[in-house]
């Protein structure tokens, strides 16, 4: 009796001692309230990626879909000329190989922005001016839609839009002198 139940210790210590292969994910209190930027890698902010975003990749982006849509808290002080929206997005030239030229349409709570052109492989980012009018909720719903993009089975099983690494709500640039 006395070598089944040291087994079974043994077996239970060994069994305490084993590594999880998921990663460890650290959530600090509050956590569940929105953020005026979204770095689309953060498991914190990953519930504010609506629709339309793949998996992260190499820790750092994601893939999106032909249409994506993030919540974004407007932010705490929004000045009188209200804030700039950011989107930090990349082109590779597997993309412009499949799709030379396509419009990025981009709405603010419904409300339409100037498109985006998009022609050039290379990282960018999208900068908007959002008025004060357009962040009158608690949620701002930002959707951005390719006129144009990679079908899924021409280079991947997924459907390929932009890659994506960040996308938020900063205050507004002061006006050029």
């Amino acid at each position: 009796m006395r070598r089944v139940m040291i087994a079974v210790l043994a077996v239970a210590g060994l069994a305490g001692c084993m590594k999880s292969k998921k990663p460890v994910q650290y959530v600090e209190e509050g956590g569940s309230q929105l953020s005026s930027a979204v770095n689309v890698a953060d498991p914190r902010t990953a519930i504010q990626l609506l629709r339309g975003f793949h998996d992260v990749e190499n820790n750092a982006w994601r893939w999106t879909a032909s249409q994506f849509t993030v919540a974004l808290r407007p932010p705490k002080d929004t000045p009188a000329e209200g804030v700039m929206l950011y989107l930090e997005y990349s082109v590779p030239e597997v993309f412009l190989a499949k799709v030379p030229a396509t419009t990025l349409s981009i709405a603010v709570n419904g409300q339409a922005l100037e498109p985006e052109k998009i022609s050039k492989a290379g990282t960018f980012k999208l900068e908007r001016a959002v008025t004060p009018a357009m962040l009158q909720s608690d949620v701002v719903k930002v959707e951005f839609a390719l006129d144009k993009f990679v079908a899924a089975g021409v280079v991947d099983q997924r459907e390929l839009g932009l890659i994506v690494s960040a996308v938020g709500l900063q205050g507004a640039k002061p006006a050029a002198k």
